[in-house]
């Protein structure tokens, strides 16, 4: 860990509640079982595949949320709703811990290789079933890899849906053209490129020490703490549900909140400040037409 006492401070990103330096989203996407199946329903039958991707609800999302407990923070859990049908009682834990849970596709589909009829009818879809099985409406939608359509925007606001966390193009949070608020996040601020490793199908490289992850994620925490930024940490509980990563998550938590002036919040309360305060959001682009000559 640095100290940075002198260096390049520029004006905040974003001003957050409270007097508070940056914002902190920490987001788990239980892909579960869907990791495999929806590349291919027929790798059900492959029993070791699937026994590390069951890993995630059935051991790694009761382990996260001890340790949530534990720190006393907030999260926002992005799951398919083809998990939460399998494993209900692991939904009801999460809800009943107070955090948040977000929509995040059916099966895990890529949203790329779907037209806008069946992008639709996953998410009206997938709303019911979060909304039953949670007996609230998700506000809050990641797209399965991250990537959506020109269309999703608009599908999202048309289904009642608060606020996206799929894009990358910014360090703060910001409004689609339609109003919906974004929440950018980041490869970087994954685990996947950090963990995940199987050898068939081949995901993933030479699974990382935790020590260089832990300096990865604390640098740029460190600097979008300097900078006013929003830091959206993305992980995947059967990669970061094991043990030493537990204790890596931990660690970066816990240097986090010694740090202070960090304020940890769901999605739904970061879109909520969003809605109520534009202002808050520091233009940079050279290019805004904000920031044109009139």
């Amino acid at each position: 860990m640095s100290a940075h006492t002198s260096g390049y401070f520029p004006e905040p990103r974003f001003i957050w509640p409270d007097g508070h330096r940056c914002a902190a989203m920490l987001c788990f996407d239980v892909d579960g079982e869907t990791t495999a199946l929806s590349e291919d329903p027929q790798l059900a039958r492959r029993r070791t595949l699937m026994s590390q991707c069951e890993y995630g609800p059935r051991v790694g999302v009761p382990r996260l949320l001890g340790l949530l407990d534990h720190l006393a923070a907030p999260a926002t859990f992005f799951i398919p709703a083809y998990i939460a049908e399998n494993h209900p009682r692991m939904v009801e834990a999460i809800a009943a811990k107070g955090h948040e849970i977000g929509l995040h596709g059916y099966l895990h589909e890529k949203l790329a290789y779907l037209d806008e009829a069946q992008e639709e009818a996953i998410l009206v879809r997938s709303i019911e079933i979060l909304t039953r099985l949670t007996g609230a409406r998700p506000a809050g939608f990641r797209a399965p890899w991250f990537e959506i359509n020109p269309w999703t925007p608009a599908l999202l606001q048309k289904h009642g849906v608060e606020y996206c966390a799929s894009a990358m193009g910014d360090d703060v949070p910001y409004f689609h053209d339609n109003g919906l608020v974004e929440i950018p996040g980041q490869w970087m601020l994954e685990d996947w490129e950090q963990f995940a490793f199987n050898a068939d199908p081949a995901w993933g490289f030479v699974p990382e020490n935790c020590a260089k992850v832990f300096d990865l994620w604390w640098r740029e925490f460190e600097a979008m703490h300097d900078f006013g930024c929003c830091f959206v940490l993305t992980l995947h509980p059967w990669l970061s549900g094991r043990p030493s990563r537990v204790r890596l998550l931990e660690e970066i938590v816990t240097a986090m909140q010694a740090k202070g002036g960090v304020w940890f919040a769901r999605g739904r309360e970061i879109a909520a400040h969003v809605r109520a305060h534009p202002e808050a959001r520091r233009e940079i682009d050279f290019d805004h037409p904000s920031l044109q000559p009139a």
